[in-house]
């Protein structure tokens, strides 16, 4: 009997502990979930399961939009020294960078041929006059018919022209400077030929004034539209490393150049060289400002560009949830799926002012800021940050951002985290 009621005991006893280690189970299991819905609960409201953002402020400041062209420096006035007659280089009297004045005899070519050429002519001029002269006499006593007279005095006037096309080949044996300047360019030695045919070979280059040149640069034809003569520009040689030329827009050249079907229009720009720093022919980068604004709610261009990727709290400007895109166009990477763009990209300048365009903006006080899509109406863009326009009066769509407001323009994280865009190795074996 003692035996059987030990053993109830022990019963009893292991089936109130497993009764106690029960209850201790479950407390503790409904205290891990109220943890873990206390931990959901904060980490909603406190943002704390949300991705980590690049956020750019946006700033107020100027804006300078311009257009970017690379020219080649030329003088204003450059004048090109041929022949008219064909023969050797006798003499050469100047070399580069001399001066010369209009009238100075600067080369000579051997004249023996041309002056051969002269005292033939010369004879047969006076050959011819002596007739005429002869028949002039003649007629007068009725001696000679009128006939005879009139090819006397034909031959006399050919004669004569002869000899005047004759002293001018003689005397362009002797190339003289046709204006004051300097001797940019040399093109012959003595002792060289030269042979005048269709063309006239060239001599020399003779600029008249270095101290005023001009900057030829190209500009593509989806630009030439947004500039006018007398607009502000600058331009740097790589000669002179950090140093600023100014400018302005002398000539809009209505003149298309067509290089594999790429338009380009020439525009000359004024290059002051008083110190004759500047040497014709070096490469000159040129900026030309379009429009300009002193003080303006910069936006950078990467906040439009900027395509929010699946994640929680994300909310469009009504409040609702956002939806990533699923197109393959509004999916690229870069693109603004939600401001109907198609991913093309934003052009500088005035040509896309007053759009509407979606942005991210971080949204909240203290901790739990989240990320909202607003609309906003954009001006002019230099490239790499575009105007904020105020918003229209009655406008429901648009919403206003001011100075210090953050931006969403990345999402921070390695390969795999929400929003980047590291490329994934495609499924397959190598080939190579």
């Amino acid at each position: 009997m003692v035996q059987k009621m030990g053993k109830y005991v022990i019963w009893v006893k292991s089936q109130l502990h497993a009764h106690v280690w029960l209850r201790r189970t479950l407390w503790s299991l409904l205290s891990l979930m109220m943890v873990y819905f206390l931990w959901k609960m904060a980490a909603s409201l406190l943002g704390w399961n949300q991705p980590s953002y690049k956020t750019v402020a946006i700033e107020e400041g100027p804006l300078v939009v311009s257009i970017s062209a690379s020219g080649t420096l030329n003088p204003v006035k450059s004048v090109q020294v041929g022949t008219q007659v064909s023969g050797m280089i006798q003499e050469i009297y100047v070399d580069f960078n001399a001066k010369v004045k209009k009238g100075q005899v600067i080369a000579r070519i051997d004249p023996r041929e041309w002056q051969a050429r002269f005292d033939q002519a010369d004879a047969n001029y006076i050959l011819a006059k002596r007739n005429h002269d002869n028949n002039q006499r003649l007629i007068e006593k009725n001696f000679v018919s009128p006939a005879a007279f009139d090819q006397t005095l034909s031959a006399y006037k050919s004669a004569k022209a002869a000899l005047t096309m004759a002293k001018k080949a003689l005397d362009d044996t002797v190339i003289k400077a046709p204006v004051d300047g300097v001797v940019v360019k040399r093109s012959v030695e003595p002792g060289q030929t030269v042979a005048a045919s269709l063309q006239a070979p060239e001599l020399f280059i003779i600029a008249q004034d270095l101290a005023d040149m001009q900057v030829e640069t190209s500009i593509d034809e989806s630009d030439v539209g947004r500039i006018t003569e007398g607009m502000s520009a600058t331009f740097t040689v790589d000669a002179f490393p950090g140093k600023v030329f100014k400018s302005q827009v002398k000539q809009i050249r209505k003149s298309p150049i067509n290089v594999q079907n790429v338009v380009t229009y020439t525009v000359l720009l004024t290059a002051q060289n008083p110190d004759l720093k500047l040497l014709p022919g070096m490469t000159a980068n040129a900026t030309i400002v379009t429009e300009q604004k002193e003080s303006v709610l910069r936006l950078p261009n990467a906040a439009l560009r900027f395509r929010m990727p699946m994640a929680e709290g994300a909310k469009n400007a009504d409040g609702k949830s956002a939806r990533p895109a699923t197109s393959s166009t509004s999916g690229a990477p870069g693109s603004n799926a939600a401001d109907g763009s198609g991913g093309k990209p934003y052009s500088a300048g005035a040509a896309a002012s007053g759009r509407l365009r979606k942005v991210w903006v971080m949204d909240g006080q203290g901790l739990a800021k989240k990320p909202m899509q607003k609309t906003v109406r954009v001006g002019l863009s230099d490239g790499s940050a575009t105007e904020l326009l105020p918003v229209k009066e009655g406008s429901d769509s648009e919403q206003s951002l001011k100075a210090g407001d953050l931006v969403i323009i990345g999402v921070q994280g390695g390969a795999g985290a929400p929003g980047s865009n590291s490329m994934k190795p495609p499924p397959g074996p190598r080939l190579f």
